[in-house]
């Protein structure tokens, strides 16, 4: 969905304009319609964004969302009234995406709508799951309490995900300049030497002409198998993303790897814990926490589980049933049942295997790294020798 800003006469005769996410212009005619304003102007958000405002418009979500949060509830709690809390927060923020969903809330909000309504038509932004735990604290009269929960998940969240990529920069950065330095002796210094090593007249080492035959390949080849190289890694990203097939059955075969399965128990367990702390339904927690699951296979198996839930199965029953979470899982969830503390259990079982995924980690990073410059020392090293092999051999019989 795109963003338009709008200007339109509401049935009273007042000037109104905003800011709303549409599939297209005329979906928002018809909604603002309906809603009683007759539409003078509409403008996509994007034509008048600057290439800069549009990148951080894409990563508004990642960046602002706990702090947006955490403001709201600050504000709220200090006793300054939601519409104008929602103004301040927006005048705070520096992604152009997110103020403007904020401001078009606070507009919202002010003409009677509830603020989780409000927020639902921003589903880019707000997961559907901060929507509904919204939903359910204005009816308790517990917002404050709410956002202030959401906002330390959000950050816990964008916590676990930076440690995992930062943990992989290091090593990715080591073979990537790596490789460039060896592409560039290969492609570039290599066939330099050949004119000096094809006028000697003394037989090449065995080395050396396995050197030149692979920088012969390189400078020949070399875009094309780059190339190809890049269109298998862009094919299975496609087949990934566009046939379910395909990213089942690789979903499935990448859960077997402890890693994998880990991330994603610990993962929805947190989400689900977060969910039934906050008072929400089983079956409506379920349903939420199987969307932060990018494994589609175990994204499947918690549907099923979910279903027969709803069908009057015990959650524990049905877990278990399911057959493909480590055995902490369900008998967290068996214990939970029991003695009513599950939301506690299942958040155990998150730092359970949050710190195996760290351990993991650090051992794989600590190990990685010296494989990674041996490797690339050693090429380097064989390409560095079989240069200077043959100069030798000449600077010997000349003397």
């Amino acid at each position: 969905m795109a963003a338009y800003s709008y200007k339109g006469i509401s049935k009273t005769g007042k000037e109104v304009k905003g800011v709303r996410e549409a599939v297209s212009r005329q979906v928002l005619t018809s909604e603002l319609l309906s809603e009683g304003i007759f539409v003078s102007s509409i403008s996509d958000m994007r034509e008048k964004q600057p290439f800069f405002a549009k990148l951080q418009e894409i990563f508004a979500k990642k960046l602002n969302l706990s702090d947006t949060f955490f403001q709201l509830s600050l504000l709220l709690r200090s006793g300054i009234p939601l519409v104008e809390a929602l103004k301040i927060v927006a005048k705070s923020t520096k992604e152009q995406h997110l103020k403007n969903a904020l401001l078009e809330s606070a507009s919202k909000v002010s003409e009677g709508m509830r603020f989780s309504d409000s927020l639902s038509k921003y589903p880019k932004i707000f997961e559907p799951m901060y929507v509904n735990l919204i939903k359910a604290s204005e009816q308790v009269g517990k917002l404050a309490a709410i956002l202030a929960d959401i906002a330390v998940y959000e950050e816990d969240k964008r916590k676990n995900t930076d440690k995992i990529k930062t943990a992989m920069v290091y090593p990715m950065t080591i073979l990537v300049m790596g490789f460039a330095v060896l592409g560039f002796l290969l492609a570039f210094v290599v066939p330099k030497m050949e004119s000096i090593f094809a006028s000697m007249k003394q037989q090449i080492p065995a080395s050396t002409q396995f050197l030149l035959h692979v920088s012969d390949f390189v400078s020949e080849y070399g875009l094309v198998l780059l190339l190809f190289i890049m269109f298998i890694i862009f094919s299975i990203r496609y087949l990934y993303r566009n046939n379910n097939k395909f990213r089942l059955a690789l979903d499935k075969k990448l859960f077997k790897i402890n890693l994998v399965s880990h991330v994603s128990v610990s993962k929805f367990a947190h989400v689900l814990s977060f969910q039934l702390k906050e008072g929400l339904p089983l079956t409506d927690a379920l349903h939420y926490a199987s969307l932060v699951i990018d494994n589609k296979y175990m994204y499947n198996i918690v549907s099923q589980v979910r279903e027969s839930v709803q069908a009057g199965t015990k959650f524990s029953v049905a877990v278990r049933n399911a057959g493909i979470f480590p055995e902490l899982f369900p008998a967290a969830v068996s214990t939970g049942e029991s003695s009513g503390n599950m939301p506690e259990l299942l958040e155990r079982v998150n730092e359970f295997y949050s710190k195996n995924v760290d351990k993991f980690l650090t051992s794989f990073i600590s190990a990685i790294e010296p494989i990674f410059i041996v490797i690339i020392g050693v090429l380097v090293g064989f390409i560095v020798v079989s240069i200077m092999q043959p100069l030798f051999s000449m600077n010997s019989l000349v003397q």
